[in-house]
């Protein structure tokens, strides 16, 4: 698409190099190419050559639709300019318009013109910006705006249309082709356009349109036996509502979340003006809503949300099942959650009886809920009651029998133990550990809402997710930080059973214990339990062991519960390859690994001796 033979980037590249004789030529008109009175022919040369590439990107095909004028094209060509020498920056509105050479003094005029440029989207956003700027104005002064994506590729001589027509199937046999385009044509763009300088994960109005239109235009086109058509013929489905299943679909399908019902009008209609009609399509009365097709589900962490999501029964329609929710007795779980082997009971532990009380008090406020006697103490706020479940911390040394009490409590209230794999929700790739976190605590939350007995989850060595702020200025700190923002979210509102156990408790960022309903602090056993514990692991099976003093190692060795059954299964390793009489425990046996394991045992020295 060539005019003289030049394309629209090569025509921007001499509208900057002439920038300079901007003030000679008359804006207003460009077919203008007289000089003004008293300019010599050399003084009209630039005005005229400037005037003479602005009326070419006016006329030339790619932009046709944006009716563009001299004024716009001028603004564009410094825009483009900025883009190219400080990519990822953005500009103001002030910065605009003194590019279209409009006084800043007059601020309704500068508004206007820039309302004009996002009616056009020739530029947009470079936030999400939600509000209505026709009511209020000033939301215009504060944002910050760049060229729209699409025009763009306009002017890098692309046409996004013609591009992703040729990634779809030549016709669509049946509903699987259908779908499978639906989520090509979407991975393609969102993979492509929602990150690149957007900072949040919404495609811009022009590239989202693309690709509704393509998917439209061959809906229309079809069978009348595909499912998405048949549903349309059935209940006399407008072009919108075609828009809002098509987009609220490859969310449901293929995204790490439902689109929430204000994303999905603000990405269908970035007009303030339009978003009502939008609105209208996702009441009560509407035809989507009262037949079933869209249903609504309150978020967990927005109050006043809901997220959408195209019913079971209408998906099976269109060709296709449900993201189903893990199922009882939780087959099937994501590599996210592994599933524990409990069998310990309260009894089993081997704690300091205040500990053992203070377990008791956790395990009856897991049983039961006393929101509504609390609440007539005063005690229940509405952030109360938004939130049904507990998030328990504990915490202390390492060894102390953190994990083992989970799966004691877990026993306790007859639920199954699920632990998050953290080592698979990290992941090397930018961006990724964020979606895996969202998508492990939306299955979490599934679980813990629809199960009539739902898991208890277990994030051991909470530490290696969470901990305290990091320096933001690199791509790293920014990550972590973020990271540590999902998961402060989700903490808020999590309707289930969550203990996460830490050793490094000082690492944790302040907000974090703000968010754990219970916390319990794991000390080093004392004299009394270090007795038990070596008693429990020396077991009658063990020849040799009933004749060991362990009340002497119980007061020399001030061990961790973990230790002193290390010390006990290396001691047995040695004693086990002893043939004859030999072949049993001696207390020799344990006091040399007892000494090995000693300079580890939590910086503490030795007490007593023998």
């Amino acid at each position: 698409m060539k005019i003289e033979g030049m394309e629209p980037v090569e025509i921007l590249q001499k509208l900057i190099e002439l920038k300079t004789a901007n003030q000679f030529c008359n804006l207003e008109d460009p077919e203008d190419e007289s000089a003004p009175n008293g300019m010599t022919n050399d003084k009209v040369a630039k005005p005229k050559e400037l005037t003479k590439h602005i009326r070419q990107l006016i006329k030339h095909s790619q932009f046709k639709q944006y009716k563009l004028s001299a004024q716009d094209v001028i603004v564009i060509a410094d825009l483009w300019h900025y883009h190219l020498e400080f990519t990822g920056r953005t500009s103001s509105w002030s910065s605009i318009c003194l590019s279209a050479k409009i006084d800043t003094y007059k601020v309704s005029d500068c508004l206007d013109y820039i309302t004009f440029l996002l009616e056009r989207n020739i530029i947009c956003f470079d936030e999400k910006i939600t509000g209505n700027y026709y009511l209020n104005p000033m939301i215009l002064q504060s944002a910050e705006y760049t060229l729209s994506k699409e025009f763009t590729l306009r002017i890098m001589g692309r046409d996004l249309m013609a591009d992703l027509e040729l990634c779809l199937k030549e016709e669509w046999q049946d509903s699987q082709d259908f779908l499978h385009d639906l989520r090509l044509i979407f991975d393609l763009c969102y993979d492509s356009f929602a990150e690149l300088g957007n900072r949040f994960s919404q495609l811009e109005y022009p590239i989202l349109s693309t690709c509704l239109n393509l998917l439209k235009d061959r809906i229309v086109s079809a069978k009348k036996s595909l499912g998405i058509k048949a549903l349309a013929l059935r209940y006399g489905l407008s072009e919108n509502h075609i828009y809002i299943i098509l987009l609220t679909m490859y969310h449901q399908l293929h995204r790490d979340d439902r689109i929430t019902e204000p994303d999905l009008i603000l990405s269908l209609a970035p007009d303030p003006r339009e978003r009502w009609l939008l609105l209208k399509h996702l009441n009560d009365a509407s035809v989507l809503i009262s037949e079933g097709i869209i249903n609504k589900q309150p978020q967990y962490h927005k109050a006043q949300v809901c997220s959408l999501g195209i019913s079971d029964d209408f998906l099976a329609l269109l060709g296709c099942r449900a993201k189903t929710a893990v199922k009882s007795n939780y087959k099937g779980l994501s590599p996210f959650f592994e599933k524990c082997q409990t069998k310990q009971t309260l009894d089993n532990l081997i704690l300091p009886e205040v500990d053992k009380q203070l377990l008791t008090v956790i395990i009856n406020k897991c049983r039961t809920d006393k929101s509504n006697e609390l609440s007539k103490w005063g005690f229940v706020t509405d952030k109360d009651k938004t939130k049904q479940g507990l998030v328990i911390l504990l915490y202390g040394a390492p060894g102390t029998g953190k994990t083992y009490t989970a799966g004691a409590i877990a026993n306790e209230l007859q639920r199954e133990l699920v632990m998050l794999n953290v080592p698979e929700l990290r992941n090397k790739y930018y961006g990724e550990t964020e979606k895996q976190i969202k998508k492990a605590f939306t299955e979490m939350r599934e679980m813990a809402s629809r199960e009539a007995n739902p898991p208890m989850f277990l994030l051991n060595e909470a530490d290696q997710l969470i901990h305290n702020r990091i320096d933001s200025s690199s791509t790293c700190g920014t990550i972590e930080n973020t990271i540590q923002s999902i998961i402060l979210e989700e903490l808020e509102t999590f309707p289930g059973i969550l203990i996460l156990t830490t050793n490094l408790e000082s690492n944790m960022d302040e907000a974090f214990f703000r968010r754990f309903d219970l916390k319990l602090k794991f000390s080093l056993p004392d004299l009394e339990s270090r007795y038990k514990l070596w008693k429990m692991y020396l077991r009658k099976e063990i020849p040799g062991s009933l004749d060991i003093e362990v009340d002497q190692l119980a007061r020399r060795y001030q061990f961790s519960g973990a230790q002193i059954a290390l010390v006990v299964h290396n001691a047995c390793s040695e004693a086990v390859s002893r043939t004859g009489k030999n072949k049993r425990l001696y207390l020799d046996d344990l006091l040399k690994y007892a000494e090995l394991e000693h300079p580890w045992s939590n910086g503490i020295s030795k007490s007593i001796g023998f």
